[in-house]
């Protein structure tokens, strides 16, 4: 299940499909999302719609389509696809987390990379994502607000995170990096 922050507006990425399973192109920002927050009833969002490519979309949700801490869910039709069900789970904002720069190079030149996705988990498998972004002009992970990620570390102490890429043209991670937070 994916995670998003308590009262923050945050992207949200899904693929658009039609009857055959085809990803749909071109829709632009025309498609329509419905949210549902904690359970209530659904209603227009009122969020940004975007097209990424290739039957990509986003949506930047608004601070206050996650002022609810709960299942925050979506439904998503557009001309000629078939509905698309999402669900994440809002949870509170923590006082305590440390902001983390993560910056993403080419593995061959050095150079930094731009527009490259990314997504941090708590476990290795890759099952408990708990912030997603992308990368800025200098290489470095921010989410749809401009904010670098901020993870939770105990008192004192050190967790381990997992970060997985992936960008157009480039193969996707089969392996996180990890990294020590704290």
């Amino acid at each position: 299940m994916i995670i998003l922050r308590q009262n923050q507006a945050q992207m949200i990425t899904f693929v658009m499909v039609d009857s055959d399973c085809d990803e749909v192109a071109g829709l632009g920002a025309g498609f329509t999302l419905q949210v549902s927050k904690a359970g209530g009833a659904f209603a227009a969002s009122a969020g940004t719609n975007a097209e990424i490519g290739s039957g990509w979309y986003s949506y930047t949700t608004t601070a206050a389509e996650t002022n609810t801490v709960g299942p925050l869910s979506f439904f998503i039709t557009g001309a000629g696809c078939e509905q698309q069900n999402l669900l994440f789970f809002v949870r509170e904002a923590t006082v305590g987390c440390t902001e983390f720069t993560y910056t993403v190079t080419d593995s061959t030149t050095g150079a930094l990379m731009e527009g490259v996705e990314v997504w941090i988990t708590t476990d290795a498998a890759g099952t408990f994502i708990v912030w997603n972004g992308t990368t800025d002009a200098s290489g470095v992970a921010r989410d749809a607000s401009d904010n670098l990620p901020c993870l939770d570390t105990p008192a004192g102490g050190t967790t381990n995170y997992y970060f997985w890429k992936q960008r157009s043209g480039y193969l996707p991670d089969s392996t996180p990096d990890v990294e020590s937070v704290g």
